[in-house]
């Protein structure tokens, strides 16, 4: 794997800030956080000061007063979801509000119900035969949520049925979008400040702008209510990927203080299962526990088990439902692993290609994304993985920053039947042998042209570098202050050079991990870990020197704090040859 090994910040940026730690300026001029209120504002993330105004978005007045209206005069209310973490959360947040809002108005909270398309076999975005039985039913106001922005015919359709149509969605914006209420931060001549908001985010600000309305209305919700939202915001703006900074960062950053003392039963109940603590829970329990165990219902069954769970009004129904979606996610694991095994016979394909098309008989389109992002991970390339049914191909895309798998579906959409997504993240449908050959030549030929200059291979990047002595109290303090970590603000990780290795103690149940010693520019030896090391320590001989990137963070043992250091990866010493080392 090659290190990519961050260059120092100016010396104009460590003029203008001289009071800060240097290895913080060198994450903030990294992170492009470089002016004195941004700065500021990153350090210091402040609710009342960060989060925007709502009515800042264009259309949130009118889509405020149309959902009282309806509550007002009883019409019926169907929050159209869509079924991964982001449209799941969403959807119990607007639900959350708009039943309470229903209570204190004194209307019918029964008037408010929820649909989730079935991930295989109805797909994303909104259809047709959904706003007909929609319609059968006598639904007069549909509120989309991770959805709708691409679905103008469906929604024009459902305008001709009587339904009105609330869009509440920050995917890619169409040439052509609906005609009816948009809140959306990315459409043409929104006013709204921040635009990299997850679908969830824009659906609190929409909360937010409900509240603040029916207020004007003297009808008012509990002091704080809004903020107790924040939790189902901190799981979807991890899961969804946007980036970590601005907005994001206050409401991911006062979400996980929220999810750490969660009131929602369900929720609480999914954290148990998971083998969370309350006050553990970060951005990386959120993303490798709580958000596949949410996308896991979808994926295998359907996105109702996991809405029913975060919805769950008892802890006795939560339970049980969060057991069930627990052993969901287990089967999902298992599954994914065999889909694994049967698409690696294909990576072979790609050798000096610059993208993997991939597809297999019989893989579910709840698992190919997983698959697809795995792969886009391990071989550092955009990777389309199919499903086939009979003549229908179901896909899923996962890219790298380089490569915008939307553009690129743009340029191949001759051969495609459906297909929407997020610059690294996509889905698609194609029917017929035919197409999906076409599709897989033009892909290839537009990656081709777009990644020509793009060296394809796993590259890790390091903040700075440290020597050993540099690794104080206060170093950990200061990257604290990052926290919390995500897009467009990774965990930060530094590389140790020369360091002369002294015991390698293989430690852990299973013999699985490695204790290293080592001594860096001070006599004092000190002890770097490393997870799942086992094997490729063996290539570590005792006295020889090493260069090694690692993670600084806390252990906390017996009551006892002490300085982490985490093993992220390891070779033999670019300085060892030298004859001055």
């Amino acid at each position: 794997m090659r290190w990519r090994i961050a260059p120092p910040a100016p010396e104009e940026m460590r003029r203008r800030f001289p009071d800060l730690h240097p290895v913080a300026l060198q994450l903030l001029w990294h992170r492009g956080v470089r002016e004195e209120e941004a700065v500021r504002r990153f350090l210091e993330p402040n609710y009342e000061r960060d989060v925007h105004d709502p009515f800042l978005f264009r259309d949130m007045r009118r889509a405020c007063a149309r959902v009282w209206r309806a509550l007002e005069i009883g019409q019926k209310i169907v929050i159209h979801g869509y079924y991964d973490a982001d449209g799941v959360t969403g959807s119990v947040l607007l639900m959350d509000v708009f039943r309470k809002g229903a209570e204190l108005m004194g209307a019918d909270p029964g008037l408010l119900s929820h649909y989730t398309p079935h991930r295989e076999k109805e797909g994303y975005g909104v259809r047709r035969e959904t706003v007909e039985a929609l319609a059968a039913r006598g639904e007069q106001l549909m509120i989309t949520v991770d959805c709708g922005i691409g679905c103008a015919a469906e929604i024009a359709l459902a305008a001709e049925k009587g339904i009105d149509t609330i869009v509440v969605d920050h995917h890619q914006v169409p040439e052509r979008i609906p005609e009816c209420i948009i809140i959306h931060p990315w459409v043409e001549g929104e006013t709204y400040p921040f635009k990299n908001l997850a679908a969830v985010g824009v659906a609190f600000k929409f909360a937010c702008g409900f509240i603040r309305y029916a207020a004007e209305r003297n009808v008012f919700y509990e002091p704080g209510y809004e903020k107790w939202l924040l939790d189902l915001v901190a799981i979807a703006t991890v899961t969804d990927v946007v980036l970590l900074q601005g907005e994001n960062r206050v409401l991911e950053t006062f979400g996980l203080k929220v999810l750490n003392k969660t009131r929602r039963p369900g929720l609480k109940a999914l954290l148990e299962t998971a083998g969370l603590e309350n006050g553990s829970i970060d951005t990386v329990s959120v993303g490798f526990a709580i958000g596949p165990r949410i996308n896991a219902a979808s994926r295998m069954e359907h996105a109702s088990m996991a809405f029913d769970t975060l919805m769950a009004a008892t802890p006795e129904e939560a339970r049980v439902l969060a057991e069930r979606l627990n052993e969901t996610n287990r089967d999902r694991q298992r599954y994914a692993e065999k889909i694994m095994t049967e698409a690696r016979c294909q990576v072979s394909d790609a050798d000096g290609k610059k993208i993997l098309v991939s597809a297999g008989e019989g893989w579910t389109a709840g698992i190919v994304g997983l698959v697809a992002g795995k792969f886009a991970n391990e071989l550092s390339m955009p990777v389309f993985v199919f499903g086939k049914d009979g003549d229908k191909f179901v896909g899923s895309g996962r890219s790298i920053p380089e490569f915008n798998v939307v553009a690129g579906m743009e340029h191949a959409k001759k051969f495609l039947a459906k297909f929407g997504g997020h610059p690294q993240a996509c889905g698609l449908t194609i029917f017929g042998q035919e197409n999906f050959d076409g599709f897989r030549r033009a892909i290839e030929a537009y990656a081709a042209e777009i990644l020509s200059e793009v060296a394809l291979e796993p590259a890790l990047t390091v903040d700075a570098e440290l020597k050993t002595s540099e690794i104080t109290w206060d170093l950990v303090n200061t990257i604290a202050k990052f926290e919390p970590y995500g897009e467009g603000n990774p965990r930060p990780r530094f590389l140790l050079p020369d360091l002369e290795l002294f015991t390698v103690a293989l430690v852990g149940k299973t013999g699985g991990h490695v204790r290293l010693g080592v001594r860096g520019d001070l006599p004092k030896e000190i002890k770097l870990i490393a997870f799942n090391f086992a094997e490729r320590a063996k290539a570590f001989a005792p006295l020889s020197r090493v260069d090694a990137v690692v993670e600084v963070g806390i252990n906390v043992w017996n009551g006892r704090k002490d300085i982490q250091l985490k093993v992220v990866d390891m070779r033999q010493s670019e300085y060892a040859s030298h004859p001055a080392h």
